[in-house]
């Protein structure tokens, strides 16, 4: 195997995401950003760029900046899978809120439209030698604060007054406004004196200790597990009363008969409000983990042994071991004839995209090895049906005629040219070949009639 297939080279910049494993971790849509820049190419191209690679996944008039590629949904599965394929740098969906997707509803995750920054955040990576970037945390809507420098976040750029001023443009310089092009950095002329909300900054601390957190999983937190933790809250907090809790949340009971019920998952905002009104983290809310959490004594009820209905049976979600997965590809590269990505995904029970971010190198040579067996079949097919291209130009010129599709599949057995794509091409390249050898004075060009 060549050194080329077994670490095929990466078709964009390889560049390291900023601040992974801290409260501090660079969004997807930053480093989709800063990519462009890399390339000195606009966002827009890029973007198209990315979708032509990936035709059967994004579509062509894919507007980036208008989709959640941030977020918990399919957009943020199928950017992150296809900037790892492309960048060869695994787990890029770490850059988004993917790993809660079990356990947050994906249309209860809001994202902030017009994006927001931190210009204080945005000066210390300048002073520090960084180039700057958007932290992730700042496109919760549930986040408006900055818990570094306990300031509010902004919309606005401080010269030119505007919003949607961050990345909402064809060329975006991650740190500098879209509009007028100054940093965004710089501190507005008129400082405010606003005072910061507690409840906000609490907030804006629990999901940045969730980004934090998400980066040491091994396994995607499981809708199941936090709905057991929520019963058990219910149960300690409210002796099992649904109602009595929803009430104390601020919910409709309803929504609880959803949880358990009809399949339903609590949004951010609503795990937020759990676990302000039970004194639980939100990372161990979401991850089942009740270990340390004591009900707070305030108002405590006493706990009614009640009997409760049996929840609905719910699939588990499938425990994946990569290291098996490795295994199994480094297999696949041994096999005699060589098979896709998507093959090996399907044989797997796996989706490509999760290849791309979890066994990145391993799924790249797969991918290199498909392609140079594809051209040295269609290679094959070209070298078998060129001496009966050839014949059939001869004939054709001898009768006066034109090279056409038409007169050349009336000569041409059909099991001979069907495996010849770009037909027109090819017989372009015999015409000129038979030019060269004198067979004729001018090669006749080919057309489609």
């Amino acid at each position: 195997m060549s050194r080329l297939t077994m670490n095929p080279r990466s078709a964009l910049h390889a560049l390291k995401p900023y601040g992974q494993g801290t409260v501090e971790v660079e969004s997807l849509l930053s480093y989709f950003c800063r990519l462009a820049v890399s390339h000195s190419v606009s966002t827009l191209t890029l973007s198209r760029s990315i979708a032509q690679r990936f035709s059967r996944e994004i579509s062509p008039d894919y507007d980036w900046h208008e989709r959640k590629i941030s977020g918990c949904g399919d957009s943020a599965l199928t950017w992150s899978a296809a900037l790892s394929a492309l960048t060869s740098v695994e787990g890029l969906d770490r850059l988004t809120f993917l790993p809660w997707s079990e356990a947050i509803a994906q249309n209860g995750l809001s994202l902030v439209s017009k994006g927001q920054f931190c210009p204080d955040c945005l000066a210390d990576d300048v002073t520090h030698g960084r180039t700057p970037y958007f932290r992730l945390a700042w496109e919760s809507a549930e986040v408006s604060v900055c818990t570094k420098h306990g300031n509010r976040l902004s919309q606005r750029c401080s010269c030119c007054q505007r919003e949607n001023i961050r990345h909402s443009a064809a060329y975006v310089v991650p740190g500098w406004c879209t509009h007028c092009g100054e940093f965004l950095g710089q501190k507005p002329e008129l400082v405010t004196t606003e005072a910061i909300d507690a409840a906000a900054l609490w907030k804006a601390r629990q999901v940045g200790e969730l980004l934090a957190f998400q980066f040491t999983l091994n396994d995607v937190p499981r809708r199941s597990d936090m709905l057991l933790c929520i019963k058990e809250l219910i149960t300690e907090m409210d002796g099992g009363q649904s109602s009595a809790f929803a009430r104390r949340i601020g919910i409709a009971k309803s929504t609880i008969h959803h949880w358990f019920k009809d399949n339903g998952t609590p949004t951010l905002s609503v795990t937020l409000k759990i676990a302000a009104h039970c004194g639980v983290g939100l990372t161990d809310l979401l991850t089942g983990n009740l270990n340390k959490w004591t009900a707070p004594t305030i108002e405590r009820q006493q706990v009614l042994l009640l009997q409760h209905p049996t929840a609905a049976w719910h699939p588990t979600p499938r425990t994946i071991d990569w290291n098996e997965i490795e295994k199994q590809l480094q297999t696949f590269l041994l096999l005699p004839t060589p098979i896709s990505v998507l093959e090996a995904a399907r044989r797997l029970n796996l989706e490509a995209r999760q290849l791309y971010l979890r066994a990145n190198r391993t799924t790249r040579q797969l991918g290199e090895r498909w392609k140079t067996y594809l051209s040295r079949r269609y290679a094959a097919t070209v070298v078998r049906a060129w001496p009966y291209l050839e014949s059939a130009c001869r004939e054709i010129w001898s009768e006066g005629k034109t090279v056409t599709r038409r007169e050349i599949v009336a000569r041409v057995p059909a099991d001979i040219l069907s495996p010849v794509a770009h037909l027109l091409d090819v017989l372009k390249e015999v015409q000129t070949h038979l030019h060269n050898v004198g067979c004729i004075e001018t090669a006749i060009p080919a057309t489609s009639a």
